[in-house]
Parts: structure tokens; C-alpha cells; sequence
């Protein structure tokens, strides 16, 4: 992986795919954990159908599989990683499954690894992106509201000038 000196931070959550059902709880519970990181509902909209699809391919095979979900973060970067055990893929070059996988999942996630060894294992990574974090919502009695005037660019108040 790129980053081998992530940390992992909350939330760490984890969802057993044996049925159809369970790819539901995939997708929401990948919105859960970008939530909780503050991603905006955008990115974790996207982040859900990702790990839907990464879902309903081991659902395929028949046999249970894990799909964890972890916050990491990575200096002042925070992301949501989706990893899931994939023994079935053992033989197949990480570049076939790599590809496989963008074809699939597309640009719904900002990285896509394939983690071979004793244990392979494919990584979906979403960073969150410093422009896009959920705003603070302001407390309405903290908001003061200015009148809006509407000017014709000369600095001179028309028609629908509210003063």
C-alpha cells in the first residue's frame, strides 16, 4: 500500500457478507463510517457503492467474507479504509485485479490495492478532501442577517435596492 504509516483511527466496524441483505448493511454501514469522519454526503454516497459492489462480488463466491471498515489518517489526512480477505484471488495477478476492480468501482474511491501474501486482500481507500468537509452548521442565533441589495455594478442602487 502507499501509505504504510497510516494510523488507524474510530470508527473500526466490520460486516459478515453471506446474503443479499448484507450488502445492504455494506452500503450503509460505509455511509456510517465516513459520516463519522465528517465526509461530506457526497463522498460517502460514493464510498457506500463502492464497498456495495466489492460486497456483491464476494458474495458470489458462496462463502463468507468480512468487510472491515476503518477510519486511518495519515498526517493531517483522514480517510475511510474498506478492506476484505480474498483467498479466491490468490492466483491472479494484482494488476488483473486491480484492473478489474477500477472497471467495476470506478473513480468511487480515490484508491484501489491488492494486497498479495498469505492472506490476499483487496483495499478500497477514500481520503477526505480538506474543501469538502461538512460544514459546521451555525447556531441561527449567531447568524445575523444583512439586507441584500442587488446593484447594477456602479455602485448605484436600482431599482430593487432594499434601502
Amino acid at each position: 500500500m502507499d501509505h504504510p504509516d497510516f494510523s488507524i483511527v474510530p470508527p473500526i466496524l466490520s460486516v459478515k457478507v453471506e446474503d443479499n441483505i448484507d450488502v445492504v448493511i455494506v452500503r450503509d454501514t460505509a455511509r456510517r463510517a465516513a459520516s463519522l469522519l465528517g465526509f461530506m454526503p457526497a463522498l460517502q454516497a460514493q464510498l457506500a457503492g463502492a464497498a456495495a459492489v466489492l460486497a456483491e462480488l464476494v458474495l458470489h463466491t458462496k462463502t463468507l467474507h468480512e468487510i472491515n471498515f476503518n477510519g486511518i489518517q495519515v498526517g493531517e489526512r483522514v480517510g475511510v479504509r474498506v478492506s476484505c480477505d480474498v483467498p479466491w484471488l490468490a492466483n491472479v495477478s494484482a494488476e488483473k485485479v486491480k484492473l478489474a476492480l477500477r472497471f467495476k468501482i470506478g473513480d468511487l474511491v480515490d484508491e484501489i490495492h491488492f494486497e498479495q501474501g498469505e492472506l490476499p486482500s483487496i483495499v478500497l481507500l477514500t481520503w477526505q478532501k480538506v474543501s469538502q468537509k461538512s460544514p459546521v452548521v451555525p447556531n441561527p442565533d449567531d447568524v445575523q442577517n444583512p439586507e441584500p441589495q442587488v446593484t447594477d455594478g456602479n455602485n448605484h442602487h436600482d431599482q430593487f435596492s432594499t434601502s
